[in-house]
Parts: structure tokens; C-alpha cells; sequence
């Protein structure tokens, strides 16, 4: 947190990280448009009464998407057609009340807003309602964002909280579109559910295997299904010194490991084991891990709190994954509390490095 609040104090080096974290979102961008045509128009080939007559749809129809034999073509036209809605909405959420805080503060309007809609988007199903949209963006900028005082200041990632309130504002909201056929509502995926409903064979059932879970070509949240897509955004992020390398192997050393000693201990359980590589490729992880976690203004300053918020995050994951029905992609509360917790490991390592550095002067 205090690292993003004294970049934000040199505006030319605030927006170079926020154009690179903008840019490191484009590959995960064309993969959620691609992914999210190829699930609308595969349903629409096994079943076409499911075809309706909303806005998107009828945009999908009038970009040419067809959905018997189906190519990139169509997959990328029906993709646009419930992205870019969904990421229109969003901006015109949080530009307006950007704008709007920054008049009562006679302040410019804060620069992260297209980062928060942007981010916000790719972590809703294509199907969402415009009104959950507007709800959720309303709460992400005014109460994730501006009233800690914008760009930077605040200690969660604003699109984070925007998600968590969508979750706790529409619980009940799973199956209410055909296009939502492998979701939980705003929990994410439910692929870690189907693989602890009947182990591999129930992922194969379903049409999910390694390879279609790190290309992206499951059922998900427009933005988390492909993991090479993050991966990309990631080198980008690292290279670019933005996110912090510690933070993220830390995430996944912490899943790796609790993954291994929940399956170690769960042997002979009813529930089919989940090896760990599962954990990496199913659900949201990736994309939270690297676009959430290691936001710069949600995660730990210190090395040894990145690491600690690191091992937490993942270690969450997998216990609330294996532990609790009602999140069965765990990504959202597990990141969200690790959030949470960041300003205090902070705090604990800072007073006991002085503590330690007391000592040594006595």
C-alpha cells in the first residue's frame, strides 16, 4: 500500500504502471472474447431454442455470429458482442462517478478507472445483467476506490471489491442463463466442484481436460479460463518489475504445498483427491493470483510480508476449495482476506525488524 501511494505521488511513473498493467490485460482480453463466443455459440449448436431475442444477442446475429459450424470468425463476433457491452457499461459506471468525486474535490478525475472496468469485466460471466454492472462498478470505484482517496490509496483492489459485492448482493443468481452452464453465480467456475463431484472422469464428462483448462476453451468467468493468456500478462507484469515476483510464486507455493497435504491427509476419503496441478489450472487462480493479489495498492510492501500474504492467498484457496460448497472456486474470499491481512503482516514484520535492530544497539 505505501508503495502505491508514493508512486502515486509521481504521476508520469503512476501512469506507465497503470498502461502496463492495462497492456498486460489485453492478452487475457482477446482470449475472454474468443472463449466467451466459443461457450455462447457451442450451447446455441446443441440446443438453438435456447437463442434469444436481448441485446446481445441480437448484436451477436448482427455480426454475423453463426453458431452451426462455427469458426473463429463467429466465436469472435459473439464474443465482442457480450464483451464489449458488459465493458461499456462498466466505464460509463466509473467514469461517472470518477468524474463526479473529482468535481467535489476539484481534483482530475482518477486515471485507474478504465484498469477497474477493464479488470471488473473479465471477472463476470457473459450473460451478466447490466444492472448487476452498473451495481458492482458503482461500489468499486465509490466505496473500493474514491473514498480512500483514489489512485493508489486504497488497500484492495477496487474491481476485487466490486466482485465481492456482486457476490454477496446476488447469492442466488447461478442458472439463470443458459450461458452460465458451468458457473456458480459470481463465485467463478465450477469446475473444482465437478472434479471433487466424481474426480477426472466427471471433468472429462464435462469436456474439460488439461489442455482446454490452460488454453481457456472451459466454462468461466470471461477472463480467468485461460491460464496461458495470464501467464503472458504475468511475464509482462514481472519483467516490467510491476507486481512483485515474491507475492506470486509465494501464491503458488502456498496452493502446491497445502494442495499436496490436504490430499496426503484426505486419503481414503470419500471425495476423489485433487492433484495439485488441478488446483492450478481449474477456477480463477491464475487470473486472481496476478491481477488481484499482486495488485500494487492491495498487496504487502515489505519481502518477508510478500511472501506471508503469498503463502496465505494460496494456502486459502485450497482450504476454502476443499472445505466450503458455497465458494468452489475460492479465489475471491481467499484473495480478499489476504488482502485484508496486508497492512497488519506489514506492520508485524516493520516492528519486528526495529525490534531487532533495537537490540543490536543495546
Amino acid at each position: 500500500m505505501l508503495e502505491a501511494v508514493m508512486t502515486a505521488g509521481r504521476p508520469g511513473s503512476y501512469r506507465r504502471v497503470l498502461r502496463l498493467r492495462l497492456l498486460a490485460l489485453l492478452p487475457v482480453a482477446v482470449a475472454a472474447i474468443v472463449n466467451t463466443g466459443y461457450q455462447y455459440l457451442s450451447r446455441l449448436a446443441e440446443n438453438p431454442g435456447l437463442a434469444g431475442n436481448g441485446f446481445r444477442e441480437q448484436l451477436a446475429r448482427g455480426l454475423g455470429a453463426r453458431y452451426l459450424d462455427a469458426g473463429l470468425f463467429d466465436w469472435c463476433a459473439a464474443g465482442i458482442a457480450h464483451f464489449f457491452p458488459v465493458l461499456a457499461v462498466a466505464l460509463l459506471a466509473g467514469g461517472f462517478w470518477a468524474w463526479l468525486v473529482a468535481r467535489y474535490r476539484e481534483q482530475p478525475p482518477a486515471a485507474d478507472v478504465v484498469l477497474t472496468a477493464l479488470t471488473f469485466t473479465l471477472l463476470l460471466p457473459g450473460a451478466v445483467p447490466f444492472f448487476h454492472v452498473l451495481f458492482g462498478m458503482s461500489f468499486a470505484v465509490l466505496v473500493g476506490s474514491a473514498i480512500f482517496g483514489g489512485d493508489g490509496r486504497t488497500f484492495l483492489s477496487p474491481a476485487l471489491f466490486g466482485i465481492v459485492v456482486l457476490q454477496a448482493g446476488f447469492p442466488a443468481v447461478a442458472g439463470s442463463h443458459p450461458l452460465w452452464r458451468g458457473l456458480t453465480g459470481y463465485s467463478g467456475s465450477e469446475s473444482v466442484a465437478t472434479f471433487f463431484r466424481g474426480g477426472e472422469a466427471a471433468l472429462r464428462e464435462a469436456g474439460i481436460d488439461p489442455a482446454k483448462a490452460f488454453f481457456g476453451s472451459i466454462a468461466g468467468t470471461m477472463g480467468t479460463t485461460s491460464v496461458l493468456a495470464v501467464a503472458i500478462g504475468a511475464a509482462l507484469l514481472l519483467v516490467t518489475r510491476v507486481i512483485s515476483w515474491r507475492l506470486l510464486l509465494a501464491q503458488v507455493i502456498g496452493l502446491l504445498l497445502v494442495a499436496g497435504l490436504v490430499d496426503y491427509l484426505g486419503a481414503g476419503s470419500d471425495a476423489p483427491a485433487m492433484p495439485a496441478w488441478w488446483h492450478l489450472l481449474l477456477g480463477g487462480f491464475a487470473f486472481a493470483a496476478v491481477f488481484l493479489a499482486c495488485d500494487p495498492s492491495a498487496s504487502c510492501c515489505t519481502s518477508p510480508g510478500r511472501w506471508l500474504q503469498g503463502l496465505l492467498a494460496g494456502a486459502l484457496v485450497v482450504l476454502i476449495r476443499t472445505g466450503s460448497a458455497g465458494h468452489p472456486d475460492a479465489v475471491i474470499p481467499a484473495v480478499l482476506l489476504a488482502s485484508i491481512l496486508a497492512p497488519l503482516i506489514d506492520y508485524a514484520v516493520i516492528t519486528l525488524n526495529i525490534r531487532r535492530r533495537a537490540r543490536r544497539h543495546v
